[in-house]
């Protein structure tokens, strides 16, 4: 037998039950937050353009209110996207190489400090091996 998805609201965390498809308007009976909104969607995502996952979806000012965006699915309870960030981000990495790691600091001599002109002459002999 398959489980049927749950859903929860994003403001109260209360599991939701639905009976019939929720409109617009529909509020959750626990805080009243909107039920139809990008809060509430599975492509949702704070980190995404516009902070949704759907590009062809309208730009959306107020996330949290009621709307009309004809991509919205109801996120279901438990479900984890960052499956998909990473797959996303490991096809960015196979395009443009791995991001360059974060500089150490360390603290024991300091290195001479070089003028510009100088770091260019020094890159420019190790360029030709001088």
């Amino acid at each position: 037998m398959i489980a049927e998805p749950r859903h929860q609201c994003y403001k109260c965390l209360e599991e939701l039950v639905f009976e019939v498809k929720i409109g617009r308007l529909d509020t959750c009976p626990n805080c009243s937050a909107y039920l139809h909104s990008c809060r509430n969607c599975r492509f949702w995502s704070k980190s995404a353009h516009n902070e949704c996952l759907e590009n062809q979806g309208e730009f959306i000012r107020d996330r949290e209110a009621g709307n009309f965006c004809g991509f919205f699915q109801f996120r279901i309870m438990g479900e984890d996207t960052s499956a998909e960030v990473n797959a996303a981000r490991s096809k960015l990495e196979s395009l443009f190489g791995k991001s360059p790691e974060k500089p150490t600091i360390s603290f024991g001599t300091p290195e001479p400090v070089q003028s510009p002109e100088d770091a260019a002459r020094a890159r420019l002999e190790a360029l030709f091996k001088k």
